[in-house]
């Protein structure tokens, strides 16, 4: 089985061979805005004209940085600090990474140091696509195991800022993320009228839709899958999840997907036709891993997939509150529960869309999923932006802010811009690179360029 690095290794030589000899497969269709929102509940009725801006051409463009409840942050940076170490602890480094999730992150570290995923502890989850940093927690480390940690390098993230303690780090145990974000704009923004639509925001606060990431780019299809697992669909689910075309994945990815729909159950033969897109296709070779052995077992492969299948599910959540934010002239309240609750009022919120779904037998579908447990929950329906910071340049706009856990940057960016990112390519983008933190004077990316290479300079569109 090839490591992540390999897999990303062996697909950027199969797309370098398709874009020489056939590079329309891998043109990516171009979509609306509202083609893209509709999809996943928003409705776009709420955003006025804004100019277009493009996110992501470069990683070092999307900087995440967590910031903890005691308000540190975790900045991409390399750090020493001196320890004094008494055997065994806890170790706690922040994580640095590059086009890597924080999931592909754990896996790679487990399986170098020969350690159980769940011995990697950490607050929340940040970005692929975008160069990030946040706090990790090793659990029971002896001297051998440090040692290993230490000198562990890959191409995609490196461990720094190390200390020690007896506190473990659990899920949701962070404050929320300061964002350093470059948006490349077709022309110099005006500095007065944005500055004046900034203000606007900073005190009115902007609608908390989730935005795309929580879907799954490129297919936008997490909540439909979900929605089946809510129906008790799970064979369907499982198929949904192998075979259906993402909104916007290239005819490479979607002829992939239509020759897997012929084989279905087949499961050899569906990882040989995987196998060729071995990064992209990685998460569906876990689980033929799974099917492979247990072939008709469809709730055990959803437990197996145990990560994707609670992404699934909360989607379907997100999208349904995305639904009752999209009401217009609805007067909102400054929070609404989510329907995964076991509180029978927070579930009446949402009757109307759950009959609709035929996802009112919910419960008695989740119950073969022990993980997935029902939780009072509620969400912010505005958001106040702290500490935002901007600096106009040439070719876009440097903008930072801090967000609380779970809001989306993107989301806040999209009351200033019309958002594009990945391919297709504007005609109009400046290729300039800028170390944005250095810009906004807090702090600068030098360091972690010369660490990263040429990866944190490589346009996202070669990834």
């Amino acid at each position: 089985m090839l490591s992540l690095s390999e897999a990303q290794l062996k697909e950027q030589k199969v797309f370098e061979h398709y874009r020489k000899n056939n590079p329309d497969v891998l043109v990516v269709p171009s979509l609306l805005e509202k083609e893209v929102f509709s999809q996943i509940g928003i409705n776009t009725s709420f955003f006025s004209f804004r100019p277009e801006g493009y996110i992501r051409f470069y990683p070092q463009d999307f900087i995440v940085e967590e910031i903890s409840k005691d308000e540190e942050i975790s900045e991409v940076a390399s750090k020493e600090n001196k320890l004094s170490l008494s055997f065994p602890f806890h170790l706690y480094c922040d994580l640095v990474k590059v086009g890597i999730s924080t999931f592909d992150a754990i896996s790679s570290l487990a399986e170098t140091f020969q350690i159980k995923p769940g011995r990697i502890a950490y607050a929340g989850l940040k970005d692929d696509n975008a160069l990030t940093s946040q706090r990790f927690a090793f659990l029971d480390i002896n001297s051998e195991l440090f040692e290993k940690i230490k000198k562990n390098s890959q191409p995609n993230f490196f461990l720094t800022n190390f200390s020690v303690g007896k506190k473990n780090i659990l899920r949701g145990d962070l404050f929320g993320n300061r964002f350093t974000i470059f948006i490349r704009t077709k022309e110099k923004t005006v500095e007065k009228q944005f500055a004046e639509n900034l203000e606007k925001i900073k005190k009115q606060g902007f609608l908390n839709f989730y935005h795309i990431q929580r879907f799954g780019y490129p297919r936008f299809l997490n909540h439909i899958i979900g929605k089946l697992i809510l129906q008790g669909e799970y064979e369907k689910a499982v198929f949904n999840y192998f075979t259906q075309e993402g909104l916007l994945e290239t005819s490479l990815i979607k002829k992939k997907r239509g020759e897997a729909k012929r084989f279905f159950g087949n499961w050899e033969k569906m990882e040989e036709i995987f196998s060729e897109l071995p990064f992209t296709f990685r998460k569906e070779t876990d689980l033929l891993s799974y099917l492979k052995k247990y072939s008709n077992d469809f709730t055990g492969a959803l437990n197996f997939f145990q990560n994707q299948t609670k992404f699934f599910v909360y989607s379907y959540s997100s999208y349904l509150f995305n639904q009752i934010l999209s009401l217009e002239g609805l007067e909102l309240p400054e929070e609404i529960p989510l329907f995964l609750s076991d509180d029978l009022d927070d579930q009446n919120v949402y009757k109307f869309w759950l009959e609709k779904d035929k996802t009112q037998d919910f419960q008695r579908n989740l119950r073969p999923f022990r993980f997935l447990k029902l939780q009072r929950r509620f969400v912010k329906t505005r958001i106040l932006p702290q500490n935002v910071l901007f600096k106009i340049a040439p070719e876009g706009v440097a903008l930072s802010f801090n967000l609380e856990k779970g809001v989306y940057a993107t989301t806040f960016l999209t009351n200033l811009f019309e958002l594009k990112e990945n391919l297709p390519l504007p005609k109009w983008i400046k290729p300039k690179e800028y170390d944005i933190k250095k810009l906004l004077d807090i702090g600068s990316i030098k360091a972690v360029k010369e660490i990263f290479g040429e990866i944190i300079s490589s346009p996202m569109i070669l990834y």
